[in-house]
């Protein structure tokens, strides 16, 4: 703020000199709402409905888990997954998991309140979040998540993802996205980042690993500028054999600086090489 308020000062300075400085006058205070413009900004925290998976609450008995998750909704069942020959129901798939008590040895230490998902792995177990989901109370959307792909903003996805439970082999994957949706409906993503269950990259159960999704500046062009934001957490393979956790889904969208304040330091030199050389030639 010190720097506009000396532009300011200088700006009045400039009025005083009549014609040519009324001009410069001009162009400095075109300078101060372009500098300011300019500014530091800060990058501000969408609210993902259900984020840190609080909701339902999972029962502190047998069999410690539900499969009943608000705001989030469920992929359908896939033709091949047959509930018999697993001996359990593709909806109990995913579900929340409360956190042991601090001290115990499978405690998490990090987790965002007391609860978790988790995903068995196997391929195409998922969950997902856009404007028009449900869930397994809704049969109608909520809208409880509107937010859309901004133009100038670029957005960062993190969640916090526990791999190797229950015996998990190593290259198991999953994936995290961001998508819209497009006139079909259809899920389009927009930026992705696969993890692969490794021992090296997951040496502990007991605290979670954050991983990004990264979506540059929106454009105009851009077929996502001004949809709405989805969010999906997908597992993309494996036999069943382990699972992931998964926690803290956060959604941060961060305006880039304007360009005009680059514009603005060029005016600025510009009105400073002026006022040097008039007062050269005085």
């Amino acid at each position: 703020m010190k720097l506009i308020e000396g532009i300011s000062s200088e700006a009045a300075a400039v009025n005083s000199r009549g014609a040519d400085g009324r001009i410069l006058g001009t162009v400095v205070a075109g300078m101060m709402i372009l500098g300011a413009g300019a500014l530091p900004v800060h990058a501000g925290d969408i609210l993902i409905p259900n984020g840190s998976f609080e909701s339902q609450v999972a029962p502190q008995v047998y069999p410690y888990v539900t499969t009943q998750i608000d705001s989030w909704q469920k992929a359908a069942k896939p033709a091949w997954f047959d509930e018999t020959a697993y001996g359990l129901l593709w909806d109990q798939t995913a579900g929340l998991f409360q956190n042991t008590p601090v001290g115990s040895g499978n405690h998490i230490d990090n987790m965002a309140g007391n609860q978790g998902v988790y995903f068995l792995a196997f391929p195409q177990v998922a969950l997902f979040q856009d404007y028009n989901t449900t869930d397994w109370s809704q049969s109608t959307p909520s809208h409880g998540f509107n937010a859309t792909f901004q133009v100038g903003m670029s957005y960062k996805l993190t969640v916090g993802v526990l791999g190797g439970g229950g015996g998990m082999p190593e290259g198991t994957t999953m994936l995290l996205g961001l998508y819209y949706r497009d006139g079909g409906n259809n899920m389009v993503m927009v930026g992705t980042t696969p993890i692969t269950y490794t021992a090296a990259g997951f040496p502990t159960m007991t605290h979670f690993v954050d991983y990004e999704v990264n979506v540059p500046t929106v454009a105009a062009g851009d077929a996502w500028a001004g949809q709405n934001i989805g969010i999906q957490l997908l597992t993309t393979s494996g036999n069943g054999s382990g699972y992931w956790d998964l926690d803290n889904v956060r959604l941060t969208a961060v305006p880039e600086p304007s360009s005009l304040g680059f514009l603005a330091l060029g005016l600025f030199g510009f009105y400073w090489v002026r006022t040097s050389k008039g007062a050269k030639s005085r």
